[in-house]
């Protein structure tokens, strides 16, 4: 992972920006923040209690949410458009325990055209245990139809410094 590099988020600082899932500022969401190292994105999550289900465990409700932001930002970074979500998997093989934190998102193509891309995410605590994987359908819009209608900044926005 020595090649990992930063990936910058454009839309911090925006007027009506409060992404549950990347807002740096957000007194609620998941702050996350991203690295890529070739064609693989990755994010350390630290726990918050509030974002429990059972006392100690993440509710598998955040876990979805947090595949599904990085595969986000994988289209954005990786991909250089954005997209919706047309389907999420997700298995859960283990409890995600708070105790195991940070937590370390790892997010990858395994198929895509020019109109959908699969990527798959895996969640694992810092000791390595795998404790999600889900496989998260988008569908792709070009970067011209992104930018007129998504706020798109543009793949260059996205590339690591």
């Amino acid at each position: 992972m020595t090649d990992e590099r930063p990936v910058p988020n454009p839309y911090a600082g925006n007027e009506g920006y409060h992404c549950f899932g990347c807002d740096p500022h957000s007194k609620v969401g998941l702050r996350l923040t991203f690295t890529r190292s070739g064609d693989v994105l990755r994010s350390r999550w630290e726990p918050r209690s509030e974002l429990e289900g059972y006392p100690g465990v993440i509710h598998g409700g955040i876990q979805a949410t947090l595949a599904d932001e990085i595969g986000g930002w994988f289209v954005h970074a990786i991909k250089g458009t954005a997209g919706m979500t047309k389907d999420l998997q997700i298995t859960y093989h283990r409890p995600a325990r708070s105790e195991d934190g940070p937590f370390l998102l790892e997010a990858r193509e395994i198929d895509s055209d020019d109109k959908s891309c699969v990527i798959e995410v895996d969640l694992r605590g810092a000791s390595g245990g795998l404790c999600s994987t889900a496989r998260c359908t988008y569908a792709l819009f070009s970067e011209a139809v992104a930018r007129r209608r998504l706020s798109f900044p543009g793949k260059e926005a996205f590339q690591p410094r």
